[in-house]
């Protein structure tokens, strides 16, 4: 009864093992970090692919982009 017991556990602890390390294996790769910009008129922080630019300056929202317009 004893033998048939350890074999069961360590049956169990092969699978884990095998499951976790093929787990690993086919994890896809993390993105890559993307550029954080300042807006140029509260200074918030927010991805660049969110931004606005407008004459080399970076704004979090469409509001603020159109505050900054010359003679706005």
């Amino acid at each position: 009864m004893a033998r048939l017991l350890f074999w069961i556990v360590l049956a169990g602890l092969v699978y884990v093992v095998v499951k976790n390390w093929s787990r690993r294996r086919t994890r896809a790769p993390d993105k890559p970090a993307e550029a954080v910009v300042g807006c140029a008129a509260c200074g918030l922080n927010v991805p660049q692919s969110e931004a606005h630019l407008r004459d080399g300056k970076w704004y979090c929202s469409r509001e603020h982009l159109e505050r900054a317009r010359p003679g706005g």
